[in-house]
């Protein structure tokens, strides 16, 4: 039976694969789940950005699924006047222990023929890297709740996402610290090289639009949005000659009675990241 788009999601943030070497153990049985009562949670808070829709998702698992005890979510540190922080997550684990999770979902792409910011793991928005990122996580955020809750006694990074890999290259074997080995592996190309995409008969594309770029793309073959590899290379000159913005894109190809999802690829302007 096909899951729901929602669903689907719910099941990838939290059986995917971490992109960290440490995280917390994390389990969903798709059956748990009713996916109307899902549906109406997400859209009780709608938004297009993949981080907040993320965070909705994995504080739906622990409320509906895990039904652990949410102390707060998204709750904004104070001083004063001003706001210096938030913490993403308290909530009391079932051993009774007050824990704080700072979670996000992050996509990087693998340039391997220099850096950016001191980074080869850049974001498709190339002021973001994986090193970065890792020190906010754990030098800024995780700690805020050492001085603001001292009674938490576990303080843990839930981080899923993807690492995208230039099509005609190998991925390093040299990995940043806290990059997890097994971190799940995609695709990107650039604008120029949009011959690299396969054009066998039987494969289709399309773009993966905000929110939902989370688990696989599944489309039936009358989807609109379900082009050829022509149609999707005609359709994306005419985006990057008039736009840098990278693109993301889902290739399909037909399993039984439907296009299912076998690769993702970031497709990114010329000039990125802007050495």
């Amino acid at each position: 039976m096909k899951h729901s788009r929602q669903l689907r999601d719910l099941t990838w943030a939290i059986n995917s694969q971490s992109l960290l070497t440490e995280s917390p153990l994390a389990r969903l049985d798709p059956s748990e789940v009713d996916p109307e009562h899902l549906r109406r949670f997400l859209e009780d808070d709608p938004s297009r950005r993949v981080g907040r829709y993320f965070e909705r998702l994995v504080l739906y698992w622990l409320t509906h699924v895990r039904k652990v005890e949410v102390i707060a979510s998204s709750l904004q540190i104070r001083d004063g006047n001003r706001t210096i922080g938030e913490i993403d997550l308290l909530f009391r684990d079932e051993q009774g222990r007050v824990t704080h999770w700072e979670i996000a979902v992050k996509f990087y792409l693998y340039l391997s023929s220099g850096t950016f910011i001191g980074s080869h793991y850049i974001g498709p928005n190339a002021g973001d890297t994986f090193e970065r990122k890792m020190e906010r996580l754990f030098d800024h955020q995780l700690p805020r709740s050492i001085t603001h809750f001292p009674e938490v006694e576990v303080r843990q990074a839930l981080v899923k996402g993807r690492m995208f890999y230039h099509v005609s290259e190998q991925p390093p074997t040299d990995l940043p610290d806290r990059l997890a080995p097994e971190h799940t592996r995609c695709k990107w190309i650039r604008a120029s090289e949009l011959e690299l995409l396969d054009r066998s008969e039987g494969v289709r594309y399309c773009v993966l639009g905000k929110p939902h770029w989370l688990s696989e793309e599944i489309a039936s073959a009358a989807e609109k949005g379900l082009l050829t590899c022509d149609e999707q290379c005609d359709q994306l000159a005419q985006h990057f000659a008039a736009s840098e913005r990278p693109v993301l894109l889902g290739q399909l190809k037909m399993t039984g009675e439907c296009y299912s999802e076998c690769e993702k690829f970031f497709v990114v302007g010329d000039g990125w990241p802007g050495l």
